[in-house]
């Protein structure tokens, strides 16, 4: 650990480039996982953070319709038209026109599958970060090890001039590996989690909706129009 301190830029360049060509190559595959992990984090709060504004404004036209039932729910449709790339907008706009609840909890699946499909979308590539960068990490390790105990026996000699590549090569392999995991692994977690929050929106909508068209998911005695339940604690 003192002898990592002690680096700067120019040190973990020079052992970059001295490296072997199985260490550069394992160097370059992280290189390139880590930037796309970055790029799906940034793309997926990007999106979600839209969806989590959109989402807001549709809960307030929501509440002024489950408030008002006899008014219909005319301006609610007409504002999901004008952003129908929003899930729960979509739910409304797929279930428009439909009176019976069997019909609309097919509707609502049939939105709530595909738009979380898509939200699901390239976080195979943060997984797959997940998942082999500390092998690669431990492959470069092993390999860098290898390479001074060659070294070792080609030269005759155990001084540090021999050995110190292959040692070098094995911790900057190590660092990249567990630097390309750790964002990976929490990004992804962040992501999924706020992926769950809208299949749960989805969910209570269609709830709402079901009651509305007196589906027998309304307990007796209770009004048809079910309020969704926000939460306390966290959002999209």
């Amino acid at each position: 650990a003192s002898f990592l301190a002690t680096l700067g830029p120019g040190e973990l360049l020079g052992f970059v480039l001295d490296s072997t060509f199985f260490g550069k190559f394992i160097l370059f595959v992280l290189l390139v996982l880590s930037v796309m992990s970055w790029a799906v984090y940034f793309d997926k709060v990007r999106l979600l953070k839209r969806i989590r504004d959109g989402h807001q404004e549709f809960w307030k036209r929501c509440e002024t319709w489950l408030e008002n039932p006899a008014a219909g729910r005319g301006d609610l449709e007409a504002w999901s038209r004008d952003n129908a790339d929003l899930p729960l907008a979509g739910l409304i706009l797929e279930t428009e026109g439909l009176t019976q609840w069997p019909a609309i909890r097919r509707a609502s699946e049939r939105v709530a599958y595909l738009e979380i499909e898509n939200l699901e979308r390239y976080l195979i590539l943060l997984s797959t970060a997940v998942t082999i960068s500390p092998f690669l990490g431990l492959l470069g390790t092993v390999w860098g090890i290898m390479s001074s105990f060659w070294g070792m026996a080609s030269m005759q000699s155990a001084n540090l001039t021999v050995v110190a590549p292959g040692i070098a090569e094995a911790l900057v392999t190590t660092i990249a590996g567990l630097a390309t995991a750790i964002p990976a692994v929490i990004f992804y977690n962040m992501v999924v989690r706020k992926i769950d929050l809208v299949g749960n929106e989805l969910d209570r909508l269609r709830t709402i909706l079901e009651e509305d068209a007196g589906g027998e998911a309304a307990p007796a005695g209770r009004d048809t129009g079910l309020r969704h339940d926000l939460h306390d604690r966290e959002s999209i």
